[in-house]
């Protein structure tokens, strides 16, 4: 199958919840009480977010998740749908509860984020492999079970595989070879650089990882920016100042434009470049999906700051 038949930009797999989100004066200590402002329910997830915002950016999209018969559930695809996502290959698991966060915001736009999971997905992996030959880019979280399986299928049927490397919990670094193996865009966060390589964040490092397996590996930084490799160059750009609201959400705002980018046919400087800027206008707005910029809004941003 050509380029011109493969139909679907990004297909997203798993990776979403549901967001109770918080504002809280601080981020509280061990048997501190404080009173937090109830800002909503949102739809969010990394995948979840970063699907969203990449169908926003004009790339077509398709999801692939579960959730469950609950108001969570219900409404997660409904947004799915309003921002343009495909969600012919979701499915809701009846009597089940849709995996769900608690994210506390503190005055500075910064958060912590609790996981809550009532499930395992159980995907069909056929019906995957149908879509995955008509896909351009897998964008999956590396720890999901099927993982592996999924992203030797979508290298096996042609299609890029993304994924977002974020700290383990317990884990030793021996996680990391064989998940970089199966990537073609490998992307941490700061943290993850840290907690994965004991090192901190540059472009040496990023470009010596991508001997591990992926063609692209990205570092993002927060405030600080981006860091991008491949095995032609290793670059790192600066970050944008902005007003804070909450960071939630950049990072996988960041993935989305970034593909974006990269299908369109940017060099790495600039696909680096747009995904660093769509970031930072994420930041801009409460919750992770509270601002999700479009091609134009990334556009003009980028311009005036030339």
């Amino acid at each position: 199958m050509n380029e011109r038949q493969r139909d679907i930009d990004v297909l997203a797999i798993g990776g979403i919840d549901s967001d109770l989100v918080l504002r809280v004066p601080h981020i509280p200590g061990h048997d501190e009480k404080v009173r937090a402002d109830f800002e909503g329910w949102q739809s969010g997830g990394p995948v979840g977010n970063m699907a969203c915002a990449a169908s926003r950016l004009g790339l077509r999209v398709h999801a692939v998740c579960q959730v469950g018969d609950d108001e969570g559930g219900a409404r997660f695809l409904d947004d799915y749908r309003k921002d343009g996502v495909d969600t012919s290959l979701c499915d809701v698991r009846p009597g089940d509860a849709t995996p769900f966060t608690v994210i506390l915001i503190d005055p500075t736009g910064e958060k912590v984020i609790l996981l809550i999971s009532a499930f395992e997905p159980d995907y069909d992996l056929e019906r995957i492999g149908s879509a995955l030959e008509r896909t351009r880019v897998m964008f999956m979280l590396p720890r999901a079970k099927d993982f592996p399986v999924l992203a030797q299928l979508a290298r096996d049927r042609g299609a890029m595989v993304m994924t977002d490397i974020e700290p383990g919990s317990g884990d030793d670094a021996e996680f990391l070879e064989p998940v970089l193996k199966l990537v073609d865009i490998a992307s941490f966060n700061q943290f993850g650089v840290r907690a994965w390589t004991g090192r901190e964040p540059s472009p040496a490092l990023a470009r010596e990882l991508t001997a591990m397996g992926p063609s692209t590996v990205l570092f993002t930084r927060g405030a600080a920016g981006a860091i991008g490799a491949n095995a032609d160059t290793s670059l790192q750009v600066k970050g944008h100042k902005v007003e804070v609201v909450d960071t939630t959400g950049a990072g996988d705002t960041f993935h989305a434009a970034f593909v974006k980018g990269t299908l369109s046919g940017l060099a790495l400087e600039d696909a680096l470049a747009y995904a660093n800027a769509a970031g930072a206008l994420s930041v801009t707005a409460l919750g992770p999906r509270g601002l999700l910029p479009d091609h134009a809004t990334v556009e003009a941003f980028l311009s005036k700051r030339a």
